[in-house]
């Protein structure tokens, strides 16, 4: 357990606040709680806590990243309000806790060329979440980074492989940046975005990248 996290008895409850996280060892808030301040960014051990918790709640200042696998893969979802049944994800094993006005970054593949289902690979590279992989067809959306409310721009490398051949059918970067208007995220710079790529967004912060050639 990290020094982010605090451990209490549940038969006392659990004293929490606004910019705080806490996890259940069981449904609907009951068992062993631990409690994680924002910031806390944590890969949850085996054998320790890793795959343990099934509910959460959560802070009204905070909102939390969780994915299946400690590399930020498998199932990913966020968290913004109290779940009391979080087993979805699959095993909780990796998340971050950030404030409630960042918004994360997520982006999933549609393949628009008729191959099948994983026939193509999108990978997609920043500095702050390092490299995530996401399959055409795969309805899961991938982080690729967040961006606090006016926060610096993300830029991200794209990099799309066909899994049957191995060679790489597009290439490139997209820039992302803060709205202030729409308090959403745009892409202000399409000039290294892939030709034979298009893409459209999915309410303030989720994308929807589109291979349209090969």
């Amino acid at each position: 357990m990290s020094d982010n996290s605090v451990t209490f008895s549940s038969r006392f409850g659990v004293h929490m606040k606004d910019d705080q996280v806490t996890f259940y060892a069981q449904l609907s808030f009951a068992g062993e709680a631990h409690t994680y301040d924002l910031g806390a960014n944590e890969n949850l051990h085996p054998g320790e806590l890793n795959d343990r918790f099934r509910s959460v709640k959560v802070g009204r200042q905070v909102k939390v990243l969780a994915w299946q696998h400690a590399n930020q893969t498998g199932r990913y979802q966020e968290w913004d309000l109290d779940q009391a049944d979080i087993t979805g994800i699959g095993g909780l094993t990796r998340f971050k806790v950030i404030r409630d006005t960042t918004l994360p970054i997520a982006v999933r593949l549609e393949d628009l060329t008729g191959g099948q289902n994983g026939q193509y690979s999108l990978k997609v590279a920043s500095f702050e979440v390092g490299e995530i992989l996401v399959y055409s067809g795969d309805p899961e959306y991938g982080l690729v980074g967040v961006m606090p409310e006016d926060g610096p721009p993300v830029t991200s490398a794209i990099y799309v492989r066909s899994e049957q051949s191995g060679e790489y059918v597009a290439m490139g970067s997209v820039y992302f940046v803060w709205n202030g208007t729409t308090k959403s995220v745009d892409v202000a710079d399409e000039t290294n975005f892939p030709a034979n790529m298009r893409y459209k967004r999915e309410g303030r912060n989720q994308f929807i990248f589109e291979l349209t050639d090969v």
